[in-house]
């Protein structure tokens, strides 16, 4: 292999910018996109078989596309202008591709099936969660790091572990060498890795339990909107720390097809949408209040547009039967 020439000064007309390789990031994403929701719409009956039919699809776009089939280029990168190089200019080994390509994006998967862990009702506890994803996130602070700290090539850590750059196209013979990286970096990308791994502790206990909540109220959602129990429907959940307890809630804003001409009437709209919310989001209402903002059509009579109910005291089975 061709060692780098060693000329600093041309070294910033040779590179790719962080923002060009950002922008191309972007568009390489939108090409993905299209035939993701086409895979998953058409093995949404196969269980995880759409999860690994888009694994393998992202895995040969970026693969070829930065080996000689592709020649260094993935869609974005080719429209943005800049390539995948190994030391002497060449696009790279389909071993170096895939490293380059796991170590960038590969990597982030056991974070995308614990996310999806939370749409099916079964998150990681917070141990094996932590032991999952805080490696993986200090490698995404030292990727983000790297990038920025090598201000002349921008050489990241999955550069660095396939043993590639980003070059402009125009760029052309070995990559030009630039100065190494300062030893006191590594102290900060310690650091940073550190202050990662103490946000995560925190953060992902609420977490596990806010997105439990949150998929399972988008589902009702989707119930209520699809069996026309509301017109509009915007739901959220909520909680206040009271000394060691958490008090959980339900907040809603919904308008109802509907032109009641009497309270009662839409005393009984309200009840059948809380009712339907209820049904649809057991976890989510358990022991939690329903903080309900009811808009009717134009027309209905002698309303009130709030209401308040409580979980555990009317949204009882026996309250919602016929709901």
């Amino acid at each position: 292999m061709t060692e780098p020439a060693a000329v600093f000064d041309e070294s910033p007309r040779a590179f790719g910018s962080l923002t060009a390789r950002f922008v191309a990031s972007l568009i390489d994403l939108a090409v993905l996109t299209v035939p993701s929701l086409i895979l998953e719409r058409l093995l949404v009956h196969q269980g995880r078989a759409a999860d690994f039919a888009i694994t393998v699809l992202t895995s040969v776009y970026f693969v070829l596309g930065y080996s000689a089939a592709g020649n260094g280029y993935s869609v974005g990168k080719f429209v943005l202008g800049i390539r995948v190089v190994n030391a002497s200019g060449e696009p790279l080994s389909v071993a170096q591709a895939a490293m380059r390509w796991f170590m960038s994006i590969g990597i982030a998967l056991p974070i995308a099936f614990l996310v999806i862990g939370f749409e099916r009702g079964a998150p990681v506890q917070t141990g094996p969660a932590f032991a999952i994803v805080v490696p993986i996130l200090c490698i995404v602070v030292v990727d983000s790091y790297m990038a920025l700290a090598h201000r002349v090539s921008h050489q990241s850590l999955h550069d660095l572990a396939a043993g590639s750059w980003v070059v402009r196209r125009a760029h052309e013979g070995a990559v030009p060498e630039t100065p190494p990286l300062d030893r006191k970096h590594y102290k900060w990308m310690v650091l940073g890795c550190l202050l990662m791994a103490l946000w995560f502790g925190q953060a992902y206990p609420w977490a596990r339990v806010i997105g439990q909540r949150s998929v399972e109220l988008m589902k009702a959602r989707a119930v209520a909107l699809a069996t026309g129990k509301a017109k509009t429907l915007i739901v959220a959940p909520g909680f206040a720390v009271q000394n060691s307890d958490t008090v959980w809630a339900v907040s809603a804003i919904a308008t109802i097809h509907a032109k009641p001409q009497t309270e009662f009437e839409a005393e009984a709209l309200r009840k059948a949408l809380a009712c339907s919310l209820a049904r649809s989001a057991p976890l989510s209402f358990r022991g939690a209040e329903l903080d309900l903002i009811v808009g009717f059509d134009p027309g209905a009579k002698g309303t009130r547009p709030t209401v308040s109910y409580f979980a555990d005291l009317e949204l009882t089975p026996g309250a919602c039967n016929g709901k």
